[in-house]
């Protein structure tokens, strides 16, 4: 139901322009079909197109009879004025937001810089950080806010100022990270030393992106791109540095070294991310030690191919994820060895899950905002079948679960631990969690199943999936909490 106060000419105008919008992008699906489909499908979608296209001439017609409606022309022109103004404030509002991200940008770079080429800041560039830095803490009231008149004109600025950065968090979590405030201050922070062929280490539970920040400070970062190598058990050194095969040539039989993932990223000066290091074994972790040592410019024997000397390039480092070591989780992973974590030296970065640290009864941010990038249209606009509040409510029930997963005792904490896991000091979910990751994806599978799958089916799915029986319950009393009916 519309506000009491929007004309019911202007209310109809919203609801068939919406409308429309969703026939347009029905017709263009039903286009596609068409021309991309056997006969039998192509003509069930050329019978949805002329059905699309007769709505759309209907909804058309329903304009055109608003249209003619002195009254209701007026009502329209002035809602669309409106809408003007505000789109405008709010545009003035967001270009003043990412401004100040832009200032702290720039004084970032200014030391990235000089840390990659291992020197120390001029007295003009320390002076240039100092500025920047206190032009994006100062304090000021921006011009747009003078022109909020009412609590109507605010209410629409605040909205679509929400749809701008529903927009952007969309295009940051389409490009593989949402850019929090952590993130952005492990990027700041890592950048200088990544530049220089220094090793990375990110640590954290599971499903906190740790593997997408490695892509990104790579792609985005050092501008290439990175090898990747998932840990696992059986994965030998000769996998990652290179191993010789046989081949036909010439009638004749020869051995010819192929090199591995790690080996490539060396002479072609690319970064190279280890995922899930603690999963790999002993004997290649050894051999890590030393490669981990290694800048460019530096050589190495490769023993795989007769200690051939290979040199590194220019752009390769060591980006190397590993999850947290607990006794009751993460099975099969290796305790990393001091040695080895201290060839990382000051280069080794804690990733929380978003809105860590943040009490259990506050809202929390972050994984609001990733929830509702994880539906958005390009438009940063929400799709119909999800409400603002539902979202709200998994964000929280994402939030807390990840809080108890990682053991953030606080208030609230007691209400999902058990007597018996207090005594034994182990966290209230031990093998499962509503990690950003399973968020996005339970939300991304309601919202494209054309209302297919409700959010508390596609919820109950993911409870169902669970195999720890005290996550179950854990993971289901959340919810429930939240106000979600579990079938």
């Amino acid at each position: 139901m519309p506000p009491h106060d929007v004309h019911p000419a202007v209310a109809e105008a919203r609801e068939i322009s919406a409308e429309m919008r969703l026939v347009t992008r029905a017709l263009k699906a039903a286009h596609g079909e068409h021309g991309n489909s056997d006969h039998l499908t192509a003509g069930v979608a050329g019978r949805a197109a002329a059905s699309h296209a007769a709505d759309l001439e209907v909804l058309r017609g329903r304009l055109v009879s608003l249209d003619s409606d002195p009254s209701a022309r007026s009502a329209v022109i002035a809602a669309l004025e409106e809408r003007a103004r505000v789109l405008r404030m709010a545009a003035q509002a967001r270009v003043e937001e990412r401004r100040l991200i832009e200032l702290r940008g720039q004084a970032d770079a200014i030391v990235a810089g000089a840390a990659a080429s291992g020197r120390a800041l001029t007295a003009s560039e320390r002076l240039r950080i100092t500025k920047l830095r206190a032009e994006a803490e100062r304090s000021h009231t921006p011009d747009w806010q003078d022109g909020i008149t009412s609590a109507a004109r605010r209410d629409g600025v605040l909205d679509a100022l929400g749809a701008s950065r529903i927009r952007d968090a969309k295009r940051e979590l389409d490009d593989g990270l949402l850019l929090t405030e952590q993130m952005r201050g492990i990027i700041a922070e890592a950048l200088p030393a990544l530049r220089r062929g220094d090793p990375v280490l990110l640590v954290g539970e599971t499903g906190g992106a740790k593997t997408a920040l490695a892509e990104h400070l790579s792609r985005n970062g050092v501008r290439r791109e990175p090898e990747l190598v998932s840990g696992y058990g059986d994965i030998t050194s000769a996998q990652l540095i290179g191993s010789h095969e046989l081949r036909a040539d010439g009638g004749a039989t020869t051995s010819v070294f192929v090199p591995g993932p790690l080996l490539r990223a060396m002479t072609e000066g690319r970064p190279v991310i280890l995922d899930e290091i603690n999963a790999m074994p002993a004997e290649f972790l050894k051999r890590l030690n030393r490669i981990l040592q290694l800048r460019p410019g530096d050589e190495l024997g490769v023993q795989e191919d007769l200690g051939r000397r290979v040199r590194v390039a220019p752009g390769f480092a060591i980006l190397a994820t590993a999850n947290e070591q607990t006794p009751h989780r993460y099975r099969g992973l290796e305790r990393l060895s001091a040695e080895l974590v201290n060839r990382f030296g000051a280069n080794g970065y804690r990733v929380h899950y978003p809105d860590s640290g943040r009490p259990f009864e506050e809202f929390p941010v972050e994984n609001g905002l990733i929830a509702a990038a994880a539906v958005a249209d390009d438009h940063g606009e929400l799709p119909s079948g999800i409400s603002v509040d539902a979202l709200a409510r998994v964000a929280r029930a994402a939030f807390i679960s990840q809080q108890v997963f990682a053991g953030a005792h606080g208030p609230g904490f007691g209400d999902y631990v058990g007597t018996e896991q207090e005594i034994d000091g182990r966290p209230g979910l031990e093998e499962s969690v509503l990690a950003p990751r399973t968020l996005v994806a339970i939300l991304q599978k309601v919202s494209r199943s054309a209302g297919a799958v409700s959010l508390d089916l596609a919820l109950s799915r993911f409870i169902e999936s669970i195999m720890h029986p005290g996550d179950r319950r854990v993971l289901a009393l959340i919810l429930d909490g939240q106000g979600f009916r579990l079938p």
